[in-house]
């Protein structure tokens, strides 16, 4: 796609960025990416190694962020989440892109917050086991060195790892499901970033 061009372009010249595990992104969808969240440039970074068209579910409140932070988010479809409570219309929208047998991307974690893991949310969980569709962990490292590195005409390294696929079966809880996606990102991500 030519947002997917863009991505590729771009980081080719703001970053040095290797990937591991390719093989391991389904033929077709639907599926869900579960990756870590360190920046608000992970879409830009994630799209230019996943190139196909994805929605990104995000918190509502960082709507309220300049269009400097959001412009890359918001090319690639976005779907506005409240963090503290799924509302009916966000599942019934989440939902529907299941249907068109779309990727999504919900970064578990809900924020970035910092290097560390923090706490994952339910909500890739759920979106599997209702629809039986894997999920696939990513871990990225070194998107927060992007916008640093920049400033002084540096390129960025950054790492992108998909991880093997999840497959949730109806009789799993989101509970457990969140708890493998926690201790694959785990298994993948360099120790700092843990």
């Amino acid at each position: 796609s030519f947002l997917g061009c863009v991505s590729v372009v771009g980081c080719f010249f703001i970053t040095k960025t290797s990937t591991k595990g390719k093989e391991n992104i389904p033929k077709k969808g639907p599926y869900i990416l579960t990756p870590n969240h360190i920046s608000l440039l992970d879409p830009f970074v994630l799209h230019s190694k996943h190139n196909r068209l994805t929605t990104y579910l995000m918190a509502e409140d960082l709507d309220d962020l300049g269009w400097k932070e959001l412009w890359i988010p918001w090319l690639y479809g976005v779907l506005l989440v409240n963090r503290r409570k799924l509302k009916p219309s966000t599942i019934k929208a989440t939902q529907k892109q299941v249907e068109k047998k779309e990727p999504i991307c919900i970064f578990p974690e809900g924020t970035s917050l910092g290097e560390g893991l923090g706490p994952l949310k339910g909500g890739a969980a759920y979106f599997a086991i209702k629809n039986k569709i894997p999920i696939i962990p990513i871990a990225l490292s070194g998107t927060e060195t992007i916008a640093p590195k920049l400033k002084k005409l540096q390129r960025a390294r950054v790492q992108v790892c998909f991880g093997a696929p999840i497959l949730p079966t109806a009789e799993d809880s989101p509970k457990t499901v969140t708890k493998e996606i926690e201790k694959a990102l785990k298994k993948m991500l360099p120790e700092k970033y843990q």
